[in-house]
């Protein structure tokens, strides 16, 4: 007995074209074929299998062009372009964003013979495409222009000249977010701390006007789709419930752990006075004294050393993956550390392994008090996304990326536990030493915990 099942096959829909980072083979669209799905075996051009080969290579490409100039805008390399970015992201999004790609999914869905590998493949590619498809032309247009505001600003904040000026000499200095930052919570000049300060604050005038034209647009194209805003349409779809809901879980936790940050206040108060609370103080105020005494024994030279020695210890393995490690702060480089997956990892229909390929970064300035734990910090955190990712073993790149349907919540809980050690005295005992191959002295523990 034989059924009839509608379902997808690709052909061509556009010249490829070249940026200057990357040559992409051009994109596909699905056009509709019959294919036999009972009573005998599906060919190598047709059936859910075939399917699943074409998605998953057309995802793989897209993903992999947009991760690439992502890597190369954020790390300022030489030949980025947010345009190059802006396109890659548009072209990424309309591949997830394509309704035919659902339906050939939901055709494929319908037959009997699936596999239980098969079926739980397709049912991931069907979660991924509902969470972007959208059948209104005007929200498609709103997100390929966001695509390409988004791009704007993160090169306007690249090419911002930020720093403080040196209440001493009256000159300016060069530096970057993550320099003011760490110089305010190290520096023991207030006058310093109050100017790095008022240099971070230089921040927000910079990119407002193109940050808030993001915002109106983010929350109309939310409101468009049904949503209460932008929020809300990430968490649904992230998490699979709504802001609404989300504040609800949280508001007890913040009500209940609300007298303790008062009293914490209130006991920095006490103890350093009513400037310690202002807020070029309180970094310094809690953790100042403490970091230096700290930094000898968190060497930045030695920070990649103590993350391989540690995750090894734990056990953790990366399957072959390739990682791209870029420590360092330097200027135009986005300001915050990450870990993203140009090649995600999956494993064919043929058993092959594809190894992910993972970028992850962090800003250290060598010679800065603090430098090192930062590194090291990054490494444990970044490197605990990368040890996660790298080990999804499934039948699709869908599985093992992380935007949504994954979770936030599911993607940080690993990289926060790793990120932890580097509080925990026991770990700190074996493995935050100095040059000299000096511990951490016992009393250093006690101030710190």
């Amino acid at each position: 007995m034989t059924a009839e099942i509608m379902l997808k096959t690709l052909v061509p829909a556009r010249p490829s074209y070249s940026c200057a980072l990357c040559r992409r083979s051009p994109f596909t669209r699905l056009s509709t074929i019959k294919c036999r799905s009972m009573g005998s075996a599906a060919s190598e051009t047709e059936g859910p299998a075939y399917t699943v080969r074409q998605l998953n290579d057309q995802y793989e490409k897209a993903h992999k062009a947009f991760e690439d100039n992502f890597w190369a805008t954020k790390m300022n390399l030489t030949g980025s372009s947010s345009a190059a970015l802006a396109q890659t992201k548009t072209d990424y999004d309309t591949f997830l964003g394509d309704a035919q790609n659902l339906q050939a999914v939901r055709d494929a869905l319908q037959d009997p013979q699936l596999t239980p590998q098969l079926r739980k493949t397709l049912e991931i590619m069907q979660k991924t495409f509902l969470c972007y498809i959208t059948e209104d032309p005007k929200a498609t247009a709103m997100k390929e222009k966001l695509n390409q505001l988004e791009a704007d600003l993160g090169q306007s904040r690249n090419q911002m000249s930020l720093g403080y000026t040196n209440a001493s000499t009256g000159k300016f200095v060069k530096a970057s977010s993550v320099q003011l930052r760490n110089t305010m919570r190290t520096d023991s000049s207030e006058d310093v701390r109050k100017a790095c300060w008022e240099g971070m604050r230089t921040v927000g005038p910079h990119v407002a006007a193109k940050f808030c034209e993001i915002v109106k647009l983010r929350n109309k194209l939310a409101r468009n789709l049904g949503y209460e805003d932008f929020y809300d349409y990430k968490v649904k779809t992230a998490e699979g419930f709504s802001k609404r809901e989300l504040f609800q879980k949280l508001a007890p936790l913040e009500e209940a752990t609300r007298p303790l940050m008062a009293q914490a206040r209130k006991a920095l108060v006490h103890t350093k006075g009513q400037s310690a609370v202002q807020p070029w103080n309180i970094s310094y105020s809690l953790s100042g004294d403490i970091e230096r005494e700290m930094d000898p024994y968190f060497p930045f030279e030695g920070a990649v050393d103590v993350w391989t020695r540690t995750f090894a210890a734990l056990g953790i393995q990366y399957k072959g993956a390739r990682m791209r490690l870029d420590l360092c702060d330097r200027p135009g480089k986005y300001s915050n550390g990450f870990c993203h997956w140009p090649q995600p990892a999956w494993r064919r229909d043929n058993g092959e392994w594809v190894a992910s390929e993972a970028n992850f970064t962090s800003l250290a300035t060598p010679n800065a008090i603090g430098s090192g734990k930062t590194a090291l910090n990054t490494l444990l955190h970044e490197g605990g996304h990368a040890a996660h990712f790298a080990n999804i073993d499934q039948g699709s790149p869908m599985f093992s990326q992380e935007r949504a349907p994954t979770s936030v919540a599911y993607a940080e809980n690993q990289s926060m536990f790793l990120d932890s050690f580097i509080d925990d005295a026991a770990w700190k005992g074996r493995y935050a030493l100095s040059r000299e191959g000096k511990v951490i002295p016992g009393e250093a523990h006690q101030a710190r915990h």
